[in-house]
């Protein structure tokens, strides 16, 4: 019995300002990562004006994915590229830029997914609406998504409105003042997250309209949570975690319509959005297609913990959050935890019965050159062959309907945090936090170990080996 579909599609993600650089180019606009972001992290990394200047290197970089075997890249516009205030005036060198990269890739038959937004508001929007909550910015976006929808026409197949939107909506927080009422900040993050509910349906809207052939994907970040223990009140906990996590999410993806317990919390804290009735109708009739998620760690949960999007988001980027005593953990604190990514699939196709998508994988580690020009990676080779494993498994024992399995960062990146040293690329990238360097990029030993799973469509996941071996047995 094969492992997965013929058409699985194999590759890598990555967004516009971790990766494109060439910051204030071409008319490209500021985004909040220009400017509040970079204040915001300059003291301990790298800032995005330079990323791995993907914007020069595109051409060299997708010859590199192609001979890896991609079959698939994924990867985010700049909104502020092509609308350099966001709205209004249009660039046409950010249209141009674009049109390059998606030609390249199907002329390397790599099949585009467009990631629409990917936390990278443009500066403007920011400065002159405040962010998310304004409704001004959604209508922005929906401009902006018809803008791109019509303009790749029938090349685009795939397209993801917002990345990890069950965490995308806090993410412009940070532009609030800091002694901001938390009940304040609370009712921003209620209307932002209507706003970006709406903003997706748009997307399937104007797909309908403008591009039917394509599919449009609700995507989440999923790291499920477990309970510290059997005692009720820890599985009360895991459960009440994951269902504002990710399930109200998803439930508003699929059933176009909000849950009553997301419903609940809101009306319990005060802070309702504006929802009108032609909102209600709109996300009704603008339920998605597939569901893609990123995956990189599970969670847990202790007894009588009350955990939000906020404080799980806090925990989850500096590493604090509680550890599992069976798992291991990353350099970075994150738990690795391969049987947690089957358990994601599974939960989300079992629920909603659409198919699933791993679109973000991965692990981040501290790398450099060796003599030999490369990267003996071989801890990333075995953390990837046991995620891809797990995923065997969902789809031969579960009978999970997966489309593909795409690693975060196939190339190195800068982290979100504008961190250089976090490297999770099966392709290194010579640059270090303040010092480009002359950004070659060199193959690790992990290129050649994907090339052929890729190859073998998941089949052949291979034990180690030298990068000399993966090529001789490549070549036949």
């Amino acid at each position: 019995m094969k492992s997965f579909k013929e058409n699985f599609m194999w590759g890598g993600s990555v967004s516009s300002m971790q990766a494109e650089g060439a910051w204030n180019t071409d008319g490209k606009g500021l985004t909040v990562y220009d400017t509040k972001k970079k204040r915001t992290y300059a003291q301990t990394s790298s800032d995005w004006e330079n990323g791995i200047d993907f914007y020069h290197h595109y051409k060299e970089d997708i010859a590199l994915f192609a001979e890896m075997g991609f079959n698939t890249y994924r990867f985010s516009l700049s909104w502020a590229r092509v609308l350099p205030d966001g709205e209004g005036e249009v660039n046409q060198a950010g249209l141009d830029f674009y049109d390059r990269v998606v030609n390249e890739l199907i002329a390397q038959n790599i099949e585009p997914i467009v990631c629409l937004y990917h936390f990278d508001l443009p500066d403007a929007l920011a400065e002159k609406y405040g962010g998310w909550q304004s409704r001004k910015v959604l209508e922005a976006y929906r401009q902006y998504a018809e803008l791109m929808i019509k303009h790749f026409d029938k090349r685009v197949r795939y397209y993801i409105p917002i990345n990890e939107q069950n965490v995308a909506y806090t993410l412009t927080s940070d532009l609030l003042p800091e002694d901001i009422e938390p009940k304040e900040l609370a009712r921003y993050e209620a209307q932002a997250q209507h706003h970006s509910f709406l903003a997706s349906a748009s997307v399937k809207h104007l797909v309908n309209a403008f591009a039917p052939h394509a599919q449009v994907g609700g995507m989440v970040a999923f790291s499920p949570f477990y309970p510290e223990s059997s005692h009720p009140d820890a599985i009360l906990s895991a459960q009440i975690a994951n269902r504002r996590l990710t399930y109200q999410t998803t439930d508003v993806f699929v059933n176009g319509e909000y849950p009553q317990d997301l419903l609940h919390d809101w009306e319990k804290q005060g802070i309702m959005p504006e929802i009108t009735a032609g909102d209600k109708q709109y996300l009704k009739e603008g339920t998605v297609d597939f569901l893609p998620f990123s995956y990189y760690q599970s969670a847990m949960a202790k007894k009588g913990a009350d955990i939000t999007v906020d404080s799980f988001l806090d925990s989850f980027l500096d590493g604090t959050q509680p550890k599992n005593d069976f798992l291991a953990v990353s350099e970075w604190g994150w738990i690795i935890d391969p049987k947690g990514l089957r358990l994601a699939a599974k939960e989300l196709f079992d629920r909603y019965k659409l198919p699933v998508f791993t679109v973000e994988c991965g692990i981040g580690v501290k790398e450099t050159l060796n003599a030999k020009g490369t990267v003996e990676d071989d801890y990333r080779i075995d953390y990837l062959r046991d995620h891809v494993e797990q995923l065997r498994l969902a789809v031969t024992e579960d009978g999970v309907d997966l489309m593909g399995f795409l690693t975060w960062g196939p190339i190195d990146i800068l982290s979100s945090q504008g961190e250089m040293k976090k490297r999770y690329g099966f392709i290194y990238v010579n640059r270090d936090e303040t010092d480009l360097k002359d950004l070659k990029r060199y193959k690790k030993k992990s290129f050649y170990w994907f090339k052929q799973v890729i190859t073998s469509n998941g089949d052949d996941l291979w034990e180690k080996a030298t990068p000399l071996e993966y090529q001789s047995s490549a070549k036949g």
